[in-house]
Order: structure tokens, then C-alpha cells, then sequence
């Protein structure tokens, strides 16, 4: 968000006083150009570099005394509640600070554009703006049409009407107003109330893949070495690029391949490591559980990164106040709900309930910290550029991860970390010109409609 944005009025109906996207007044709507996405969608991946170092070695160091990883888990994920706190907090900070109205309008239009690009609109039928021109430029009387229709007037002297969408266009097939900016407007001007339920509700699913996806991920880094954990779990990469080759129908490039195989190539490598010559048994087979757990959680975080791009990130409104605001109902969601499989964990004798003592509770709260700085810097990422260049992107974190591990167990580097760590290297530059060149063609193939 930018700090030089013109700050609108108050906003109190959202159908007559608006923001044009891109325009004065507001910082949202208008997706970043493709430098500004990946410069910011960089930094956020910094960002996460360097919180997911912190949340690893914390938890690891909490872990060697408190074996809770569920419990660590639910408190970990439940600080992202802070996320829309916090960031409403920066907005008041800046020169000329947005009103709480303005942002309120801001979240309920990309909550309400999710549902309009899904086709949930409305229950069963979807609301669709339609635009009248009022030739004087004057608001018009009260508009006496039936129950069904909302009417307003927007900062141009135009009438927005929220209709629903006739049943024979649904029989039809024909294509329903996703994307339309109008369209969520009207939605949320109507039914603000309905349009936070449903997504608060899509929050509470993606939630739960996430949580069962990232426990696997505190549970192995009890069993196996930090390194190996962070080069197993970044495989998500391939995940991710396969699910967003078969759910969003992106297209299979040589270069995102090559990008992909590279990475992989080097996180191979540097899996390579294995325990000591004078492991015992049991260290052997408490290692092969966790880089198998490593596996399972990496196939669900990438399933989780397409599934919240897909669901969770509007095509025609682009806004950093409305990620965090999902990055809130996750955490809200997982404060809420996911608290219930303790009981049942403490009964099937899986991970016994018990309270931390008070250096294992600041341990809790600096993974828990971490990781809100991590999440909220990847979903950031993710929505300005894609599953696939923030998957890979954080991928950076396996070298940095073997030296941190090296450093604390005083050992020397071996061969396979270098020339892996150069890999992901390479393939995360491969990748990033690849993901700029195709942001710049859809934005030129965008321009080249417009103008047409």
C-alpha cells in the first residue's frame, strides 16, 4: 500500500461513494504493475527467509522440552488474529491515514468479489450491477422497483443497480459476472453481513487443510535435523505447480519446468545428509518418519497455496488490507475451532494436555510471532505474483537453514549443501524471469484489450 494515497471521505453507503481503482482515494482495486508485484512480492519472501529461521530453531529448541507440537501449533496459528489489527494500526500511522470506513469498504468489496468471481453471488441467485446514465448528473428520486433491487448513485452521477441474474442465463451456462467490481460493490452495499459469513466460512475450510498439513511439519522437526526438514517440506514447489496446472489451468512452460527440476534437483542433494555412521537404529527410523511426515505436510502446503489462491485471492481487486484481513480469519478460525482435537489427542494418549512453564511459554510466543511474520509475508507474496514463484521463492530458506543447522551442531558444510544450495539458487532466478516475463505479457495483452 502505498503511503502517498489521497485518503477518501467517509464512506457511508458503498454504492454512491466510491474509489476508482488505481485512482486517488485509494491504494486497492488496481492490481500493482508487474515490477511493483515482484519488488514487493521479493521483499515479502525476505521476509519470510528470515521469520522461518527463527520459527524453526524456536521450535526446535521448545520441542527438546515441551513435546506438544499440536498444542504449539493451535497457539502458533491463532496469533494471526493480530494481522488485521496490526495493520489497521499502520494505516492510522501514515501522513494522510484512510478512515476505519474507507478500509471497512475496502475488505467487504474483495470479500464480496470472491464470491462474485465464484459464482455465489447470491443464494441461489447472483446480484449483477447494472448502470444507467443520468443524463443531468442529478440523483434520482427514490426508485420505486420491487423487492430485489438495490439502488444507489455513484461519485459520477451514475445509478448502480443490484439486480439478480436471471434464471435462464444459470440454465444457459452462460458466463456469470465474475470479476465485475460493480458487481461486488453492489453485494456488499446489500448484504455486508452475509458476504463476511460466507467467507469467514471459507476460512474455517481452508484452515483446517492447513493446520493438519502443518502439524505434520512441528511433529517432524522433532524427529529429523532442521535442514532436512526445510529441504523436504520446500518441495511443496512441485506440488504446487502440479495442482496449479490441474485447479487454476496455468500452462505447462519449459522455463517453470526447468525451474522446478533444478530446485528439486538441489533439494535432493542436499537431503542427501544423513545421520552419522554411529546412529543407532532408532535415530535411522525416527529420521525416515520425519522426512516421510516432511513429504505429506510439503504435498499439503502446496494443495493449501493453490487452493487459497483459487478460493481466497479476487481477480479484479487487489488489496494487501484485505490478505491480511484473511490472514485475521485464519487465525480466528484456528483460535476458534481448532482447539478440538486436543481433548481428543489427550485421551488417545497421542500428546497429553499440560501448560508450559514460563521460558518454554516465551519460546512459544517468539515461533508464534515468527510465524505470523512468515505467513502473512507469504500470502502477500502469493497473492501479487503466483502458488508456484512463492513456493519456489521460499525455497531459499534450505541453505540458509543448513548453515544455521551446521553452526549449531559445529559441524563443517559438506559438498552436496554447497552445490544444492547453488541449485535452488538458480532455479529460483529462472523462475523469477520467468514469472516477470509472463506478468509483463498479460499485462500487455491486458493494455491491448483495453484499447480495442
Amino acid at each position: 500500500m502505498s503511503g502517498d494515497s489521497e485518503p477518501p471521505g467517509d464512506v457511508t453507503e458503498m454504492t454512491e461513494r466510491r474509489a476508482e481503482p488505481g485512482g486517488a482515494g485509494s491504494d486497492a482495486g488496481q492490481r500493482p504493475t508487474a515490477r511493483r508485484a515482484m519488488v514487493i512480492g521479493g521483499l515479502s519472501l525476505l521476509v519470510c527467509i528470515v521469520s522461518f529461521v527463527g520459527q524453526t530453531a524456536a521450535t526446535r529448541r521448545v520441542q527438546e522440552t515441551f513435546e506438544h507440537p499440536y498444542l504449539i501449533l493451535w497457539i502458533s496459528h491463532s496469533f494471526w488474529i493480530i494481522m488485521l489489527p496490526l495493520h489497521t494500526a499502520v494505516e492510522k500511522l501514515k501522513r494522510r491515514p484512510r478512515t476505519l470506513a474507507a478500509l471497512r469498504t475496502e475488505v467487504l468489496v474483495a470479500s464480496a468479489a470472491l464470491l462474485v468471481q465464484r459464482g455465489q453471488a447470491a443464494d441461489p441467485r447472483q446480484y449483477r450491477a447494472v448502470q444507467t446514465a443520468d443524463p443531468d448528473g442529478v440523483r434520482p428520486a427514490a426508485d420505486p422497483r420491487p423487492a430485489g433491487h438495490a439502488s444507489g448513485v455513484d461519485a459520477d452521477g451514475v445509478r448502480v443497480r443490484a439486480t439478480f441474474k436471471d434464471d435462464e442465463d444459470e440454465e444457459s451456462g452462460a458466463e456469470p459476472a465474475a470479476g465485475s467490481i460493480e458487481s461486488a460493490r453492489a453485494l456488499a452495499a446489500r448484504r455486508p453481513w452475509w458476504v463476511v459469513v460466507r467467507v469467514a466460512a471459507l476460512a474455517a475450510a481452508l484452515v483446517g487443510l492447513l493446520n493438519a498439513s502443518a502439524y505434520l511439519w512441528y511433529v517432524a522437526v522433532a524427529l529429523t535435523s532442521m535442514s532436512k526438514v526445510t529441504a523436504i517440506y520446500n518441495t511443496s514447489c512441485f506440488f504446487a505447480y502440479l495442482f496449479s496446472v490441474l485447479l487454476l489451468g496455468e500452462r505447462v512452460r519449459l522455463a517453470k519446468c526447468a525451474a522446478v527440476g533444478v530446485s528439486i534437483v538441489g533439494v535432493v542433494l542436499m537431503a542427501l545428509a544423513g545421520p552419522d555412521a554411529g546412529a543407532t537404529a532408532a535415530t535411522r527410523s525416527s529420521e525416515l518418519l520425519g522426512d516421510a511426515l516432511s513429504l505429506a505436510c510439503a504435498c499439503g502446503i502446496g494443495l493449501y497455496q493453490v487452493l487459497y489462491k483459487k478460493y481466497a485471492v479476487p481477480r479484479d481487486f487487489h488489496s494487501l488490507y484485505a490478505v491480511n484481513f484473511m490472514t485475521s480469519l485464519l487465525g480466528l478460525s484456528t483460535l476458534a475451532l481448532c482447539w478440538l482435537p486436543v481433548p481428543a489427542l489427550h485421551a488417545a494418549r497421542i500428546e497429553r494436555f499440560a501448560l508450559p512453564n514460563r521460558a518454554q511459554a516465551l519460546l512459544i510466543c517468539a515461533n508464534a510471532l515468527a510465524g505470523v511474520a512468515f505467513n502473512a509475508g507469504f500470502m502477500i507474496a502469493l497473492a501479487l505474483t503466483s502458488p508456484l514463484f512463492a513456493a519456489v521463492g521460499v525455497m531459499l530458506t534450505i541453505p540458509v537453514m543448513a548453515v544455521v543447522d551446521m553452526a549449531m551442531q559445529g559441524q563443517l558444510l559438506a559438498w552436496n549443501v554447497f552445490v544444492g544450495g547453488a541449485a535452488i539458487l538458480a532455479g529460483f532466478i529462472i523462475l523469477t524471469l520467468a514469472e516477470y516475463h509472463d506478468s509483463v505479457r498479460k499485462a500487455q495483452r491486458a493494455d491491448d484489450d483495453n484499447d480495442d
